[in-house]
């Protein structure tokens, strides 16, 4: 009896995590990251502030789940793309990098919430935030892995302090060690594809009058290339 009612417990107490994130994550989608507030939360749920604290430890702690959640959906979005194994390695890479730009465009909220929310607060500099956010680098690196003939090989070195420094980053992850170049232009990767998905979704492109979409596309090129 007393364990059946534990277990009744805990899913009552998972049920409600998930509500106070769902409103949560609403207050994002309307206005940003600065709009996520316990105590609307709480009026909208009908219940006492201080009844949120039993699930969260304050503000923080519940951007953070967001953070998290949102890094993971991401993750299982890009997963997802490069389920057909049997893929060459370039068409992996514009796979993945397809299924980047949709996730960022069907949840813009989500997006900016992962890549624009400050994580040095202590709370938000969890170690839970880095694994989840190196789960979905781990795809870009896994499919830039397979590229033949191997990154790098065009003759631009990485220098022994920036290997160091991209090893050092790499070591949180639990995959398989890769190459420098590998890891180097994983990130030059995430960096010039992030750089045009921000100007797309603050429509700072729109005077250019440039198809967002053929940029992006042209930019996955010369990664590949």
């Amino acid at each position: 009896m007393g364990a059946q009612t534990l277990s009744r417990r805990e899913l009552y107490r998972e049920q409600t995590r998930a509500e106070i994130m769902t409103i949560g994550l609403r207050q994002i989608a309307d206005g940003g990251a600065e709009a996520l507030s316990l105590n609307a939360i709480a009026k909208e749920m009908a219940v006492s502030g201080a009844a949120l604290y039993r699930y969260f430890a304050g503000r923080d702690d519940l951007l953070a789940a967001l953070v998290v959640q949102a890094y993971e959906d991401l993750a299982r979005s890009l997963e997802a793309a490069t389920a057909r194994r049997h893929r060459s390695g370039p068409a992996r890479v514009h796979a993945v990098a397809a299924a980047y730009r949709a996730w960022a465009l069907g949840q813009p909220h989500c997006y900016r919430l992962v890549f624009s929310t400050r994580l040095d607060s202590g709370r938000l500099a969890s170690d839970e935030i880095v694994l989840a956010s190196q789960r979905s680098m781990n795809v870009f690196l896994d499919a830039l892995g397979s590229l033949s003939p191997h990154p790098g090989s065009s003759g631009r070195a990485v220098t022994p302090a920036l290997a160091a420094q991209l090893e050092a980053w790499h070591r949180r992850s639990t995959d398989p060690a890769l190459p420098p170049e590998t890891l180097r232009l994983g990130v030059t990767c995430w960096t010039r594809l992030h750089g045009i998905m921000s100007l797309e979704l603050d429509g700072h492109l729109q005077a250019t009058n440039i198809d967002p979409g053929l940029l992006y596309r042209a930019e996955v090129e010369d990664l590949i290339g």
